[in-house]
């Protein structure tokens, strides 16, 4: 027979996996924020009665939401810690309903490819200190973006066949070959009044501050953001509301369709393949 095991004065019992899940399980109940709705229905006497408790759990669940998100904001360094693809701008890069989680972002921090002017830019137009050239399929050389737009405005050239590859800067005498290699940022677009989840193409240091131009990896994003209109001017680095730090695929794809694909629909049954999908 085996040797009893003797306990030795002083030497405490270990737990069980019962009283150790039972203490978790406790802790976890004080964090729910459900635990103290159910409390206050209770000393209300209300618990049980439907048409009192769901307007307290939704106050509960949107107060919760909101301290979630502050608190994440908060560590992250952004307002805008958490926000929902809005198109296809950026496939295969990622698509349609990701959630992208943002943290915050400096000139110091913002990887790019940089360009230093010795000028002001704020809100100039970016044909005043840049040239944007780009390429054609069946053209053997890069031809300025500009040249193309009649084309474009015609429907003759469609957006896959060409794509911005290079940016020219004249008054320093230095272009810039485009890669996938910059920061995924987020910005309010002035012009469109939605938040734009582009990649930084260049970093411009200028004597006013430093800027980007921005540009989505789709090959049905062709111009950069400051040439197709979703910006009028090169974005302050202090305007963007973060950079990506990761993605969680299609988790928001549901609010879209229930926030805005539906009712979007509804308003516009005719044409919603132009007012409702974004580019």
């Amino acid at each position: 027979m085996g040797k009893r095991q003797r306990l030795r004065p002083g030497k405490p019992l270990k737990r069980s996996n019962h009283s150790l899940f039972a203490s978790i399980k406790k802790v976890l109940s004080r964090l729910d924020p459900f635990t103290y709705a159910d409390m206050l229905l209770e000393r209300a006497g209300l618990k049980g009665n439907e048409f009192a408790s769901w307007p307290i759990y939704l106050l509960t669940a949107l107060i919760s939401a909101w301290l979630i998100y502050t608190t994440l904001g908060f560590i992250l360094g952004t307002r805008s810690p958490a926000v929902i693809v809005l198109s296809g701008s950026m496939e295969p890069t990622f698509y349609r309903g990701d959630i992208m989680v943002l943290t915050g972002v400096t000139a110091k921090t913002l990887n790019a490819q940089e360009v230093t002017l010795p000028f002001s830019i704020g809100n100039k137009n970016l044909y005043s200190y840049a040239r944007t050239y780009c390429e054609v399929k069946g053209l053997s050389k890069l031809i300025e973006c500009r040249a193309l737009f009649p084309y474009i405005e015609r429907r003759q050239l469609p957006f896959s066949s060409f794509n911005t590859k290079r940016i020219c800067f004249p008054d320093v005498n230095k272009c810039i070959e485009l890669n996938k290699k910059g920061d995924i940022v987020v910005y309010l677009s002035d012009t469109r009044h939605i938040p734009i989840i582009h990649r930084v193409v260049v970093k411009i240091r200028a004597r006013d501050g430093t800027f980007v131009l921005t540009k989505g990896d789709s090959i049905y994003n062709s111009l950069v953001d400051q040439e197709a209109g979703l910006s009028s001017s090169a974005v302050p680095v202090k305007k963007l509301e973060g950079k990506v730090l990761f993605m969680i695929p299609k988790l928001g794809y549901v609010k879209l369709i229930i926030m805005d694909d539906i009712p979007c629909i509804i308003a516009h049954p005719t044409n919603f393949s132009q007012k409702c999908i974004l580019p």
